[in-house]
């Protein structure tokens, strides 16, 4: 289940998603986002943020997600009070992102696997529930036919993976700017990018870029001349980070994928 569309216009305003790629299976905690008692999602700009796969659990039928202090400033939460929750919640059984812990709390992020697009994007919600109720999932090293598929991002962003008889990957991606701003529309200011490439994966890893080939090691970020992007899958969620250099102004794969049936 989700909440309404309000959340992601007001994360937004408070930063910039982009730069959080990391492999360790932690529950780390990252003062500059606990001491504000936010949670934007498991990708953030200049946050190295571990990223974990887990799975609700509960007794009950619904978990609710917390408000943070984004949506009720100086209000204490995430907390059990009840106008810290939220309306909306997640099921027994639905798989979500981890981040970092907030107390007794982890920001997590749900993408229903049947997600469709909304006026544009797909209703995607980022926020705390508590710890007690995750249980990590075990993600085991990926075949190449895992990443195979047509994979898409919340809002304006594709990407379609198949395999090689050598065992590579071709990566195929569009993304734009603006398409869904009925402004730019009119205006014809839309801007695109691109990205392709052929490599094999490492694991559950896989880099994108002429020169971009460990996808466990970090790339140059003052060089954006070329497009290079790191791919991670985890479970059924395929999370991407680029180097903001695969496109037009504000163009960007960075985000959090889905496959589509």
């Amino acid at each position: 289940m989700i909440d309404t569309p309000f959340r992601s216009a007001l994360v937004a305003a408070a930063l910039v998603a982009g730069t959080g790629f990391a492999a360790a299976q932690t529950a780390p905690k990252f003062p500059s986002l606990n001491e504000r008692n936010i949670c934007p999602g498991v990708q953030v700009f200049g946050e190295n943020i571990p990223i974990t796969l887990m799975k609700v659990v509960s007794t009950d039928k619904r978990v609710h997600f917390r408000l943070d202090d984004l949506e009720k400033p100086k209000s204490g939460c995430p907390s059990e009070t009840a106008a810290c929750q939220r309306k909306g919640f997640v099921v027994p059984g639905d798989e979500v992102l981890a981040g970092w812990t907030n107390n007794a709390y982890r920001c997590v992020v749900y993408l229903a696997p049947n997600a469709k697009r909304v006026k544009g994007q797909f209703p995607e919600t980022n926020g705390y529930i508590p710890s007690a109720n995750l249980q990590p999932v075990a993600v085991p090293p990926a075949k190449p036919s895992d990443w195979v598929g047509k994979w898409s991002r919340s809002a304006e962003a594709d990407i379609e993976i198949s395999a090689l008889p050598d065992g590579a990957l071709k990566v195929v991606g569009q993304a734009s700017y603006g398409s869904a701003d009925p402004g730019r529309v009119a205006r014809g200011a839309i801007n695109v990018g691109e990205m392709e490439g052929e490599r094999k994966p490492q694991g559950n890893l896989l880099a994108i870029g002429e020169d971009y080939i460990d996808p466990t090691k970090p790339w140059d970020e003052t060089d954006r001349s070329e497009c290079r992007a790191r791919l991670q899958l985890i479970g059924r969620y395929l999370v991407v980070e680029d180097n903001v250099g695969c496109g037009g102004a504000n163009v960007s794969f960075t985000g959090i994928y889905i496959r589509l049936k």
